[in-house]
C-alpha cells in the first residue's frame, strides 16, 4: 500500500467534508445530545437538592456507590449508566459520512476519475475510511472529556473519577475507534453496491441496533458500568468483524462493477 496515495485520498475527502456544513453538524450534534441529557439530570438534582428517596427507580441502585452521599450516588448512577450511549456516536456518525462519500461522488460523477486512476482498492478504501472515522472519533473523545469535566463542576469533582475510570478510558482508546472503523467500512461497502444514500444508511443502520440494545440493557439493568473484561471482549469481537468486513470490502468494492453502474 502506497501511503502517498492514501494521503491524497484522505486529503481530498477531508476537504469535501469541511465544505459540507450539514455533514459537519451531524458529527457534533448526536454527541452533544447524548451528553446533554444525563448532564441536565445531574444539574436538576443538584439545583433542586432532591432527596434520593424521591428518585423512584434510581434509589435501589445507589447502593452500588458506597462511601459517598446518597445524592451524589444518584448522580453517579445517572452519569455512568448513560456512558454506554457514547458507543452509539462512532456507530452512527461515520456511517453517514461514509455513505455520502461514495454515493455523493457517484451522483457528482467524481468517483469515476478516481477509479480510473492507478489507485489500488485498498488505498482508496484506506483513505476514505480514515477521513470518515477521524471526525467521529475526535468528536466522541472531546465530548467524553467535556462530559466528565462539566458534570464534576456541576455537582462534585468525585463524579469525574466515575467517568474517567480505567475501564472507560480503555473503551475510548480501543473500542470507539474499532466501532468507527466497522461503521465506516460497512457504509463504504454498502454504498458501493447501491446508488441511493437513504437505502445505504437504512441498511447500514442495522450495525447500530446491537449497540442500542447493549446501551438500553445497561441502563435498565442497573449496572453501574462495563467492566474491563467486557470491554476487551468487545474489542476482540469488533476487531474480528472489521477484518471480515475488510475482506468483503475488497471483493465488493470492485472498480469495474462500479464503473459499469456509473455508465
Amino acid at each position: 500500500m502506497r501511503l502517498g496515495y492514501v494521503w491524497a485520498v484522505f486529503a481530498k475527502e477531508w476537504r469535501d467534508l469541511l465544505s459540507n456544513r450539514l455533514l459537519l453538524g451531524a458529527v457534533a450534534f448526536p454527541a452533544l445530545v447524548f451528553a446533554a441529557i444525563p448532564t441536565g439530570l445531574v444539574a436538576f438534582i443538584q439545583a433542586r437538592d432532591l432527596d434520593p428517596n424521591q428518585l423512584g427507580q434510581i434509589q435501589q441502585y445507589i447502593v452500588n456507590f458506597p462511601n459517598i452521599p446518597a445524592k451524589l450516588a444518584a448522580q453517579a448512577f445517572i452519569v455512568t449508566n448513560f456512558m454506554a450511549y457514547f458507543l452509539l456516536i462512532p456507530a452512527m456518525v461515520p456511517m453517514a459520512i461514509a455513505t455520502q462519500s461514495v454515493i455523493g461522488e457517484k451522483v457528482a460523477r467524481s468517483l469515476e476519475p478516481q477509479l480510473a486512476t492507478p489507485l489500488e482498492v485498498s488505498e482508496l478504501l484506506a483513505g476514505k475510511t480514515l477521513a470518515a472515522a477521524l471526525p467521529a472519533v475526535t468528536a466522541t473523545w472531546m465530548v467524553f472529556i467535556g462530559y466528565g469535566l462539566v458534570n464534576g463542576l456541576i455537582a462534585d469533582q468525585r463524579l469525574t473519577r466515575f467517568v474517567f475510570s480505567d475501564v472507560w478510558i480503555t473503551a475510548m482508546l480501543t473500542l470507539v475507534p474499532l466501532i468507527c472503523l466497522l461503521s465506516v467500512l460497512l457504509g463504504i461497502v454498502i454504498s458501493s453496491r447501491v446508488n441511493d444514500p437513504r437505502t445505504a444508511q437504512q441498511i447500514g443502520g442495522f450495525v447500530v441496533i446491537p449497540i442500542i440494545g447493549i446501551a438500553v440493557a445497561q441502563f435498565f439493568g442497573g449496572n453501574a458500568t462495563f467492566n474491563m473484561q467486557q470491554v476487551l471482549i468487545g474489542d476482540l469481537m469488533v476487531a474480528g468483524l472489521v477484518g471480515i468486513t475488510l475482506l468483503i470490502g475488497s471483493w465488493a468494492f470492485d472498480r469495474e462493477s462500479i464503473l459499469t453502474r456509473l455508465t
